[in-house]
């Protein structure tokens, strides 16, 4: 018997099938010799710079057949993507949301490790005009080359290379990539004092993932979740952290609200403060969101938690 779904009902069971085995690689969702799906992993769940047991730093990526990009480089992003299995030579680019450094202390390395898996094409970093975009630009200078001594083979060049694509971002949604079936879109959030930072929405075949970067709910935000599939956004428990944490970051609460007013298929919580260490402190981020007035599909994201997106062929069929 056949079962027709919708788009958001594909990515809403399939994002529940891979929200119950958050640890399982990726690969292991589709059947042997099957095209692989494309793909939202969480690569990193917790905020802030302080190293955690059982959590990287903030980072995730989007994978469409053999490309990735992956949006902020937090601690330990180079392996995560190891531990999801996937190719570090699959990397078309890297966008940055701000400058903390929770956010961007992993791009070195990341590029580093990425030349030394046989890539001779620089590691393409789209980042804001100002701190984020001069990191990036820099990270690799305080390197002598007698660093990557024989750590490559001869094709990939004598040192690791980044190229940066800086942005001037605006209150305005505004296209920063468009390329090959992807578009990527961005505006100012609020994150003060931390400026510029923005959030990204990422369209591919049909269907729309929101990433907010670190900022509390604002208008920024509002514009780039209208109408997303799924929703990455930052959260913190309000009954754990202090009020003025809340003037530049977002409670699960008011999270649960802005889901509540665009409905997407599913909402992931990522960047958590604190950081969960049991299933129950999980659910008290979920019982916030419900609070805020969400009553769809949410994921409380740990490591490597992945969302299955529609493949290209099957976009008309799942609408």
């Amino acid at each position: 018997m056949a079962i027709n779904l919708t788009r958001r009902d594909f990515v809403l069971a399939t994002a529940a099938m891979a929200a119950s085995t958050p640890l399982v690689s990726a690969h292991a969702l589709g059947k042997a010799g099957e095209p692989e799906k494309s793909r939202l992993i969480l690569l990193g769940t917790a905020g802030g710079p302080t190293p955690k047991p059982n959590r990287a730093a903030p980072s995730q990526v989007i994978v469409v057949g053999g490309a990735s990009y992956v949006v902020d480089c937090g601690n330990g992003v180079a392996r995560q993507m190891a531990l999801a299995n996937l190719r570090l030579g699959s990397i078309r680019g890297v966008f940055l949301t701000h400058h903390h450094s929770d956010h961007i202390s992993d791009l070195a390395t990341l590029a580093i490790a990425r030349w030394a898996s046989g890539c001779a094409t620089p590691l393409t970093v789209h980042a804001p005009e100002g701190p984020a975009a001069r990191f990036a630009d820099t990270c690799l200078a305080p390197f002598d080359d007698d660093c990557f001594l024989f750590q490559a083979a001869p094709h990939a060049g004598p040192r690791p290379r980044i190229e940066v694509t800086p942005f001037r971002p605006s209150s305005d949604v505004e296209t920063v990539m468009d390329r090959g079936g992807w578009t990527v879109r961005t505006t100012l959030v609020e994150h003060h004092p931390i400026e510029p930072a923005t959030g990204y929405r990422v369209e591919r075949s049909g269907y729309t993932i929101m990433i907010s970067g670190d900022t509390r709910v604002c208008a920024g935000v509002r514009a780039l979740a209208d109408n997303a599939d799924v929703i990455v956004h930052e959260a913190l428990l309000a009954a754990r952290v202090t009020p003025k944490l809340l003037t530049w970051n977002a409670s699960a609460e008011s999270v649960g609200a802005l889901a509540a007013a665009v409905r997407p298929a599913t909402l992931v919580l990522t960047h958590l403060i604190p950081a969960p260490t049991t299933d129950e402190h999980e659910s008290a981020y979920l019982a916030d969101v419900r609070r805020g007035g969400f009553d769809g599909h949410t994921v409380v994201a740990r490591d490597l938690t992945t969302v299955v997106l529609p493949r290209v062929g099957q976009r008309e069929a799942t609408r």
